[in-house]
């Protein structure tokens, strides 16, 4: 009998099943780990899925005090905030303009032949029918006063300073003799105040006193000259050439719209003005009366003056000027006749001008109390209306304008015009009430613009 050999498939099955033994050992603590790492992965999620629920009471409050907050900062600043200003609904022009036509005016001018201007003394406008420059004979007296008042002026009612009596104004009243000139002798070495210097100047005419007047203030005539040369620049007068003071020379020139600017500036001086205005005049040196050189002075109750002028080559010419009121607004007509062929008719073409002109203002009725302007309107629909508080009318001459307009607001009325500007008071017809607080909170989009 053989003996018996070791099995070898024996011990094969017996490492398996240690191997398997150990797998499964190896899986069971796997499975041990996962289930570990699971639980606690779960536990940790647990546990922070339970820490907001903890914390929830506290979110929850802080919310409703920023609620809170915010509702009582709106309230707040709806019941406070400023209002805006009503909207302005006009039903009349925001500007009205007022103004007479000017054709009348335009058409007396246009009806003369010669040179002729007109105009008020109030404003700048002129009607002319002929813009060319002509001889003015003594109707530079008036540029001459007028430069020299703007060096030395002589106030109203004074006498000014004393000139004395030159032997060169002796020989020079002897020259204006010989060309017919207008001349009132008296010796050297008298002394002539500078009122009377003035007064003869303008109201007779006297050519020698002019000269005097002249050199008195600039020292001699080349002076004289190229100061009315300046000034005539600065005033605009474009047409003006001045030789001498007197207006003996014929080269003294100017169109009639420039001497009706010289009409105006001296009835703007008042001391001037006074002296163009005296129909007669007493002088010493055995010079007794004098008469005003301007016959409307005594032809007509309105006349106020200016001056004549004449000469061969001038003709007969007169700038004339005649006051009185329309609705009882005080105005000043000025007319300027050149180049006229007598005394006569220089008197009636100005004196028929000037009535013309006094018959072209117009009163307008610039706004009536109680005329309805606008309406108001609050921020929360209200309504209050506008109207005129007073009336208002206007006395208007040819160039003049007047405006009405409502200001911002509608709170007045503004009128601009020959016066000057005013206001007028606008009646509103009745008053907005504060809104409640109840409107101010639920209408944010009127209050903030949202």
């Amino acid at each position: 009998m053989m003996p018996q050999q070791p099995t070898h498939g024996g011990s094969a099955r017996s490492d398996e099943a240690t191997a398997t033994a150990a797998t499964a050992t190896n899986t069971a603590a796997t499975n041990t780990a996962a289930t570990a790492a699971t639980a606690t992965a779960s536990t940790a999620a647990a546990a922070k899925n339970r820490a907001p629920r903890r914390r929830r009471p506290r979110a929850v409050a802080a919310g409703a005090l920023v609620t809170i907050a915010v509702a009582g900062s709106y309230v707040a600043a709806a019941a406070l905030v400023p209002l805006p200003e009503p909207t302005l609904r006009l039903d009349v022009p925001a500007e009205q303009r007022f103004a007479v036509d000017d054709a009348a005016a335009q058409a007396a001018v246009d009806g003369q032949t010669l040179p002729t201007a007109v105009g008020w003394l109030d404003g700048d406008t002129v009607w002319a029918n002929d813009d060319d420059a002509h001889p003015l004979a003594s109707l530079t007296k008036l540029v001459t006063v007028l430069v020299g008042q703007e060096v030395e002026p002589l106030a109203p009612g004074e006498d000014g300073p004393s000139y004395t009596w030159t032997e060169a104004d002796v020989e020079f009243q002897a020259e204006l003799a010989e060309v017919d000139g207008i001349a009132f002798p008296i010796p050297a070495g008298i002394e002539v105040t500078r009122r009377e210097l003035l007064t003869l100047a303008l109201v007779p005419s006297a050519n020698d006193f002019a000269t005097a007047y002249a050199h008195s203030v600039f020292g001699d005539t080349d002076a004289f000259v190229a100061a009315a040369a300046d000034w005539a620049d600065r005033e605009g007068l474009e047409s003006l050439t001045v030789t001498e003071p007197s207006g003996i020379d014929d080269g003294n020139v100017a169109s009639a719209p420039d001497v009706l600017q010289l009409a105006r500036r001296v009835l703007e001086d008042p001391a001037l003005a006074e002296i163009v205005a005296m129909e007669h005049a007493t002088l010493p040196w055995g010079i007794g009366e004098v008469a005003n050189t301007n016959p409307l002075l005594g032809e007509s109750a309105d006349a106020i003056g200016v001056k004549t002028g004449h000469t061969e080559l001038a003709g007969y010419s007169l700038a004339a000027a005649a006051q009185g009121e329309f609705a009882d607004r005080p105005l000043v007509r000025i007319a300027v006749v050149l180049g006229r062929d007598s005394v006569e008719a220089r008197s009636d073409d100005a004196l028929a001008l000037l009535d013309s002109l006094a018959a072209m203002p117009e009163r307008r009725a610039v706004v009536s109390s109680g005329e309805h302007l606008g309406t108001l309107t609050s921020i929360d629909g209200s309504r209050v209306t506008l109207s005129a508080a007073e009336s208002f009318d206007a006395v208007l001459v040819p160039g003049e304008s007047l405006t009405l307009s409502v200001e911002a607001g509608g709170d007045a009325l503004a009128v601009t015009g020959p016066d000057g500007a005013q206001t007028l008071a606008v009646r509103r017809g009745g008053s907005f009430a504060e809104p409640s607080l109840g409107w101010r909170l639920t209408h944010p989009r009127e209050l903030f613009g949202l």
